[in-house]
């Protein structure tokens, strides 16, 4: 969840009463692009699933539609940066729409470089995405193999253009969703450096959307571009927000809690490794292929996932909160009972207004079988 620095701009979030301004500025330049004809933006998606489940090592691009006033300007192949902004309307004046922002904070939304461009009656409406759009061509190494994780990331993030935002230096205990440090079985703290390991060498006509997807994986974790343009990890801790029926539509929720009791990993063609319960009438069993995985590494981000449990929902969140991030974890309250919903999809609306589509997906006992 984004933490905004304005105390004012937060009051008005948590009360529902601020008035929201979309700025979209050249990457490069840092110049403001159709300030006044911004007619609608669409964050189509953000997800941290591929699939309709919930999943291990997804890694997936991001996209935006926007529809400006066509004033001449040519956007396709620019990259550009979006940002919410919540409007002072008493610093409003004519001659400088700038005075609109208040407390001169802008909320970074996302970085990203435009693939289409489509002209209609003076308007022109655009859609962007992140740099893992490019993701899906074959990874040809620029680095010698074998090499350790974090080069081969290092290296597929810079041929996409992108900064590596993973922190493999800063040497922390691993924690499980609910602060408890993670022990490995031999009773040793783990810590995040026990996630180093080797890449021996790239699979045949492995992409490198594919290759982000195993080193992801094999640390518990999915992938993204943040709101700064930087790939990142993570995984689904805890609640960062309470949602109640004031704020939004009556959601759509599973009848009953999803709960990982299992996982199991193709390693190749006759090697499996498997932890927890496999029988999967006993709950959701996690299934993928790492060609990496080893059992210490398993052991790890079992520590991490096992146990997760969550209710898929489908909601409508009249007033959108911008510091949501893919991968939050919200609770909804409805009376006494209260669910966990993990964000694996994520869609904000931007009309002069803001709401937000929030989704967490995940298949049944039943639906899996």
């Amino acid at each position: 969840m984004y933490t905004i620095a304005s105390n004012e701009i937060t009051s008005r979030i948590e009360s529902y009463k601020a008035l929201w301004g979309m700025w979209i500025e050249d990457a490069q330049s840092g110049e403001p692009v159709a300030y006044d004809g911004i007619q609608n933006v669409q964050t189509d998606i953000q997800a941290t699933s591929l699939s309709d489940d919930i999943e291990l090592g997804a890694v997936c691009s991001q996209s935006v539609t926007a529809e400006l006033v066509d004033d001449g300007t040519k956007y396709l192949g620019n990259e550009y940066v979006f940002s919410l902004y919540t409007k002072d309307s008493s610093a409003f004046t004519k001659t400088s729409k700038l005075g609109e922002v208040l407390d001169d904070e802008k909320i970074p939304m996302g970085r990203f470089t435009c693939v289409k461009s489509k002209k209609s009656g003076g308007s022109v409406q655009l859609t962007m995405a992140d740099r893992l759009y490019f993701s899906d061509k074959p990874y040809v190494p620029h680095i010698p193999m074998p090499n350790w994780n974090k080069a081969v990331e290092d290296d597929i993030c810079r041929q996409l253009g992108l900064q590596n935002g993973n922190d493999y230096t800063e040497v922390r205990l691993l924690r499980d969703k609910n602060g408890r440090r993670l022990i490995d079985k031999n009773g040793k703290v783990l810590y995040s450096k026990y996630f180093y390991f080797k890449v021996s060498s790239v699979p045949k006509d492995v992409t490198m959307r594919q290759m982000l997807s195993y080193l992801a994986s094999a640390q518990g974790e999915f992938g993204y571009v943040d709101r700064y343009g930087k790939y990142v990890r993570k995984w689904y801790g805890k609640s960062v927000k309470t949602l109640d029926n004031n704020t939004i539509d009556l959601p759509t929720l599973s009848e009953r809690q999803n709960v990982i009791v299992g996982i199991i990993c193709k390693v190749g063609e006759d090697v499996t490794l498997s932890l927890g319960v496999t029988d999967t009438t006993q709950g959701r069993v996690l299934e993928f292929e790492n060609p990496y995985m080893t059992e210490s590494l398993l052991q790890s981000l079992w520590r991490r996932i096992g146990g997760f449990s969550w209710y898929t929902t489908e909601l409508y969140h009249r007033l959108g909160d911008p510091r949501f991030d893919i991968g939050d974890v919200v609770t909804y309250t409805n009376g006494t009972d209260s669910y966990d919903i993990p964000i694996t999809n994520l869609d904000f609306n931007f009309d002069g207004g803001l709401s937000a589509d929030i989704s967490a997906v995940g298949l049944s006992v039943e639906e899996q079988l």
